[in-house]
C-alpha cells in the first residue's frame, strides 16, 4: 500500500505493542532507537496510597517475578509519598505480565495505572539537585513513616 495509506482494520488494543523495528535497519542497540515494550524492565504505577509501604508494593509485584527494585518518590517540602511508585523487575517478561494484569485493577484499596517507565530510576544526587527531593530507595523506611509496621 502507499505510505501514509490505512487499511482501515480495528486494532486489537489488547495484543502487545508491536511496532516495526528502528530506521536504518538496526537491530536495537543503536542510539536514536528506541525501548521496546518487551525489553522494558521498570515499570510506573500510578494512584497509589499515601499509606503504602515498600514491603506491601513489593510484595503484590513479586508474584509475578523476582523484583530488583521498588521505589517511591517523597515530596520535598511535606515529606509525605507522592502517589506513585516505579517497580523495576529482573525479567522483562515479568514486567509486561505485571502491567497486563495489575493496569486499571484495585491494588491495595485503589485503583493504579500501570504503565512502562520512560527511562531507568534517577539518581538521588539528579533528584536533590532537581527539587531537592528526598526520596526511600527500596529497604528504605519512607523518612520512618511505617510507624512499626512490618
Amino acid at each position: 500500500p502507499p505510505r501514509g495509506s490505512r487499511d482501515g482494520g480495528s486494532r486489537d488494543r489488547g495484543s502487545r505493542d508491536r511496532r516495526s523495528p528502528p530506521r536504518g535497519g538496526g537491530r536495537g542497540g543503536g542510539r536514536g532507537g528506541y525501548d521496546r515494550a518487551e525489553e522494558r524492565t521498570s515499570l510506573l504505577i500510578r494512584n497509589i496510597s499515601d499509606r503504602t509501604s515498600l514491603d506491601e508494593l513489593r510484595h503484590v509485584f513479586e508474584r509475578f517475578g523476582p523484583v530488583k527494585d521498588v521505589y517511591i518518590p517523597m515530596d520535598f517540602h511535606t515529606r509525605m509519598p507522592k502517589p506513585f511508585a516505579f517497580v523495576e523487575f529482573v525479567h522483562s517478561d515479568d514486567a509486561r505480565d505485571a502491567k497486563e494484569t495489575l493496569d486499571n485493577r484495585e491494588v491495595m484499596g485503589r485503583q493504579v495505572a500501570v504503565l512502562y517507565a520512560q527511562k531507568g530510576r534517577t539518581s538521588a544526587d539528579i533528584m536533590k539537585a532537581r527539587d531537592g527531593g528526598a526520596y526511600a530507595p527500596s529497604g528504605g523506611s519512607r523518612d520512618g513513616r511505617d510507624g512499626g509496621r512490618r
